[in-house]
């Protein structure tokens, strides 16, 4: 006779930074007699953990997400979202409930689960409000205030975050503050760089202001800038000369950049991909990139799309990177460096594109409707 798999009110998915609120919070639910999937104590040893899990979020009425800095980077957490996302991709049963226990860059939030009102426990003045609304949702009406579960702590100082114009901004910055701190950092990356390789905070700043969809950074917990990367969409005949390689950064004023709010196509020259050198080989790197990527999703939302991209590498690393991301060499600059230039469908299709699979239907369904538009 088989077992009856247990029923289960709640679903705990959480990164194991996060395991000791968990933890507290999951005693504090039971107490009150919720019945809770933890997967420190509901999964039997030598139980095939996947089969465990796909189970127990189909028999929980509902799956509360954990949200942290290290949460969304988690292959286990994005597991048991996306069996959640599958069986209730419309979120009509409510069955995912976000729960923010430190900021989060939203572009490094799936899009299916930022678009889902989130229970957000970041700021001191407004989280008990927000965490006995979340009580309520799940059928806890009565919980005295002096009865509530320790508040969550952020990660540890050494972790990093992608920032974007709106943190720049609350930070006080303008935007000759921002050039000013990506030169010095770029002359500290790059060797040999000159004032007309760079260009300079005046020529820059209204770049970066006017097109705040072109660039991020990466910072740590201090908002220092350890990493950034940065676009700009060239009109046509500014596009072929980068690809001629006869663009200096220098040269590149906000006169030479298309308006990037209106739907239609661009072309792209990719000025910058950097990173100091102690975090190249860390979590830094993809944060970056997947930022990036989270950009090109938001943008094709808003039916704006890089049709074509170059680059000019001038460093092994910058020609590696070129290289791993499907681009060909092009041509070689006339002052240094060499030319790399690829389609974005050809970028998406390349193996360091592999988990970008929603991002590349997009592209190539848009090629389709093109080809069937010039016909």
């Amino acid at each position: 006779m088989t077992a009856t798999a247990p029923k289960y009110d709640l679903f705990l998915s959480h990164n194991r930074r996060q395991k000791p609120w968990v933890r507290q919070l999951v005693a504090f639910l039971r107490e009150r007699g919720l019945r809770v999937f933890f997967d420190e104590d509901s999964i039997a040893p030598g139980e095939d953990v996947v089969a465990a899990l796909e189970r127990a979020i189909d028999a929980s009425d509902a799956l509360v997400l954990v949200l942290s800095r290290s949460s969304v980077f988690s292959k286990w957490v994005a597991f048991e979202t996306a069996q959640q996302l599958y069986e209730d991709p419309s979120s009509r049963l409510r069955r995912l409930i976000p729960v923010l226990v430190e900021p989060v860059d939203r572009t490094l939030i799936r899009p299916s689960v930022r678009r889902l009102d989130t229970v957000d426990l970041t700021d001191p003045e407004t989280r008990e409000f927000e965490f006995l609304h979340f009580l309520r949702s799940i059928g806890l009406t009565e919980v005295a205030r002096d009865s509530l579960p320790p508040w969550p702590e952020a990660s540890a100082t050494d972790e990093l975050r992608v920032a974007d114009v709106d943190a720049v901004t609350s930070w006080g910055w303008s935007g000759i503050d921002l050039l000013r701190k990506l030169i010095s950092l770029d002359y500290e990356i790059f060797e040999d760089l000159t004032p007309d390789h760079e260009g300079h905070p005046e020529q820059w700043a209204p770049v970066f202001t006017d097109h705040p969809e072109t660039w991020r950074l990466l910072v740590t917990p201090s908002n220092v800038i350890v990493g950034y990367w940065h676009f700009v969409p060239l009109f046509r005949d500014e596009f072929d000369r980068a690809c001629q390689g006869k663009t200096m950064d220098s040269d590149i004023t906000t006169d030479k950049v298309q308006v990037f709010e209106l739907p239609g196509s661009y072309t792209a020259y990719f000025v910058t991909f950097g990173l100091r050198a102690q975090y190249r080989r860390s979590k830094g790197f993809r944060l970056l990139m997947h930022s990036f990527f989270d950009v090109l999703r938001s943008l094709a939302n808003d039916g704006i799309f890089i049709d074509q991209v170059c680059a000019n590498a001038f460093t092994p690393s910058g020609v590696a990177l070129c290289k791993t991301f499907g681009m060909q060499e092009h041509c070689q600059h006339g002052e240094r460096g060499t030319i790399f230039r690829a389609s974005t469908q050809d970028i998406l299709a390349s193996p360091a594109c592999a988990e970008y699979r929603d991002l590349r239907k997009v592209y190539a369904g848009r090629a389709i409707i093109d080809g069937d538009q010039q016909e």
